[in-house]
């Protein structure tokens, strides 16, 4: 499952340590983080993860979630929802080649 690689969580932690250089999007829903991340940003397997024009959604594991858990409550926070705890996390990832961005979205539920 793609939300359990390596790759995501480098992704996840470029955003974190660098959130300068990504365009955090403004969204309706309380429960979603969405982000836009330059695609000059090296990735492993930028096809499976970022397919040009496509989505790509996936639930994280349970052993993502308790490996991750810090880096996915720094997420959780920019929420901003009433929710005070999630138990599922939903990731969707992809290229959208005009913007020359990776989109990567967390939804918390």
């Amino acid at each position: 499952m793609a939300s359990n690689s390596d790759s995501i969580y480098n992704v996840l932690t470029y955003i974190h340590r660098h959130p300068q250089q990504v365009a955090f999007i403004q969204q309706r829903n309380s429960n979603v983080v969405t982000v836009g991340v330059p695609d000059d940003v090296p990735v492993a397997n930028v096809d499976l993860y970022f397919p040009d024009g496509h989505l790509v959604v996936n639930r994280m594991s349970e052993d993502f979630l308790a490996m991750h858990g810090d880096l996915l409550n720094d997420f959780f926070i920019r929420t901003h929802g009433s929710k005070t705890a999630y138990r599922n996390v939903w990731i969707t990832t992809g290229h959208v080649v005009d913007q020359r961005a990776y989109l990567v979205e967390l939804s918390f539920e």
